[in-house]
């Protein structure tokens, strides 16, 4: 287990943004906030022998740390969404079920939280991946000279919304039968039905 993630479950909850702000004044780098999603990820595995009961203490830790993780702008809310997502995933496979599963980690909890962090439509999402794959194709050496391209420094467009839209769907699909709102399983149904036109 990572040694931030031991010394962060002892931590009583609610004072987690304290020691994050004493740890990291400047916020952490997102390498450090995705380390711990990923060991977040591997302590809710449902081959991991644990108690339900201390399987909801860790995911009640794992919500905090998740909120806060998106309040603080480190990293993106659709890289938090993914992981709050494939957490849900493995948390769905639990046998026995958890008790009081936080909400972002129920199939609908979290599956509404990776929607809102979708800022495209499903027609400008489209439109973007036809747009990238022509300029992809149309691309000479300039194109892959620097590793950010915006359309103010490079004539060409951000495709980081698209990418988001993409981390999304890739995991919405591992919640997707597990949904229980209508609505909600609706919406999904329509991103999925696009995913292979991105």
């Amino acid at each position: 287990m990572d040694p931030d993630l031991r010394e962060m479950r002892s931590i009583p909850e609610g004072r987690l943004a304290d020691w994050v702000d004493r740890r990291f004044p400047d916020g952490g780098s997102p390498q450090w906030w995705l380390a711990i999603f990923e060991s977040l990820e591997a302590s809710a595995h449902p081959l991991r022998n644990l108690t339900p009961e201390r399987r909801a203490e860790d995911l009640i830790f794992a919500a905090e740390f998740m909120k806060l993780a998106q309040s603080r702008g480190n990293i993106g809310s659709a890289v938090c969404a993914h992981w709050a997502l494939r957490i849900a995933s493995l948390v769905a496979r639990c046998v026995p079920p958890v008790p009081s599963v936080p909400e972002i980690f129920s199939p609908d909890g979290s599956a509404r939280w990776g929607l809102r962090s979708i800022t495209l439509t499903r027609e400008q999402a489209l439109r973007q991946a036809k747009s990238r794959r022509s300029e992809y194709l149309h691309a000479d050496e300039s194109f892959y000279a620097s590793p950010v391209r915006t359309e103010n420094s490079a004539g060409v467009t951000d495709y980081s919304a698209l990418r988001d839209v993409e981390l999304i769907i890739s995991a919405l699909q591992w919640v997707s039968s597990s949904v229980k709102d209508e609505e909600t399983a609706a919406e999904i149904r329509l991103w999925l039905e696009i995913k292979y036109e991105l």
